[in-house]
């Protein structure tokens, strides 16, 4: 029979009995509850297995190659980042960035300045991205369904504006020039991409806008009830992948000069991979900007590596899918591990 006193023991005081019988986190365990924690050590030992496997992967040309091949794909995984951070995720970011390349090169091309066509292709990749972000969280329909759709059209929006054919610069542009340099072994494109980072990071990390992008990721209806507009925080992060995937694409015009129909085609699957290995969860509420960017360089070390060592470039897909299932077991034990 329960006492009237049992009946007022508060809840409280029990969680705070079970909170002392509890063994205190070690320093491994805090370490190990970063959402980087475990990319950190599958950057050092890929670096390791290729710097061992692989002739010249120490040279300078070698280091540059995979900073240039890590920018793009880094830009576009810093939206990402922080759209699945709130729980959502966007597929059609692959076409937008080769759709947004081409808009930069017809717009230039039409005698409009480099240093113009940048904010006009911005502002379509923030329409693109609210458009998304709207119709998942107003007219409540799946982030799958929306995206895949966006993938298709906007791949196909491509594909009838180039024709099936590569377009390029009719003349060089000031602007889009200055962009592509290199300062030392590191090129111009992944100087842009350390910005983005660090601007994403601090404010994923220290910006009240960043707090809610957790909140909302982690329980929309929690998110709401301590007063955070959980739907516009997402509609924002749609716009933010979007409009990343754009600069990416005007970055890719400033190296390569061109665009051809194919451009970013399967990229939102690596960017997606990257993230994931980075950290961050499918379920939203949990990553970190740093992991994504170390994801970035993981697969930029995979990718010249795979070449050096002589293994045919087929396997490389395959490859990335491994890593892809690996990355999700890794990134759930350790998930679990901070949560205990």
């Amino acid at each position: 029979m329960v006492t009237q006193e049992q009946e007022l023991i508060p809840i409280s005081a029990i969680g705070a009995a079970v909170a002392r019988k509890r063994p205190p986190k070690t320093r491994l365990d805090r370490l190990l509850g970063r959402p980087e924690s475990g990319v950190v050590i599958a950057a050092i030992l890929v670096y390791l297995f290729f710097a061992l496997m692989a002739p010249h992967f120490f040279s300078e040309r070698v280091a540059s190659n995979i900073l240039l091949a890590s920018a793009a794909l880094g830009i576009v995984a810093v939206g990402v980042a922080t759209l699945m951070i709130a729980g959502q995720f966007d597929l059609s970011v692959g076409s937008v960035y080769g759709l947004s390349a081409a808009i930069i090169i017809l717009l230039v091309n039409q005698g409009v300045p480099g240093w113009v066509a940048l904010p006009i292709v911005m502002v379509f990749g923030i329409i693109v991205g609210t458009i998304n972000g709207y119709l998942v969280t107003k007219l409540e329909i799946h982030s799958l369904i929306i995206t895949l759709g966006g993938l298709m059209f906007y791949r196909g929006v491509l594909l009838a504006t180039t024709q099936g054919f590569p377009i390029r610069l009719k003349a060089p542009d000031a602007f889009l020039s200055a962009m592509d340099f290199q300062v030392w072994i590191i090129p111009g494109p992944f100087i842009w991409f350390i910005c983005l980072a660090a601007i994403f990071a601090y404010i994923l990390t220290r910006t009240r806008f960043g707090n809610w992008l957790f909140a909302t990721g982690g329980s929309p209806e929690a998110a709401r009830g301590m007063g955070v507009p959980a739907g516009r925080v997402q509609i924002m992060a749609f716009a933010v992948a979007s409009l990343l995937a754009c600069v990416a694409g005007f970055v890719s015009v400033a190296r390569f000069s061109s665009v051809d129909a194919l451009r970013g085609t399967g990229m939102e699957l690596e960017v997606v991979l990257a993230v994931v290995v980075g950290g961050a969860s499918l379920n939203g509420g949990y990553g970190s900007i740093i992991g994504a960017f170390l994801g970035v360089l993981i697969i930029g070390m995979i990718q010249q590596g795979l070449i050096l060592i002589g293994i045919n470039v087929y396997w490389y897909q395959a490859g990335i899918g491994l890593l892809l299932i690996v990355a999700a077991i890794v990134n759930q034990y350790v998930r679990k591990r901070s949560i205990t």
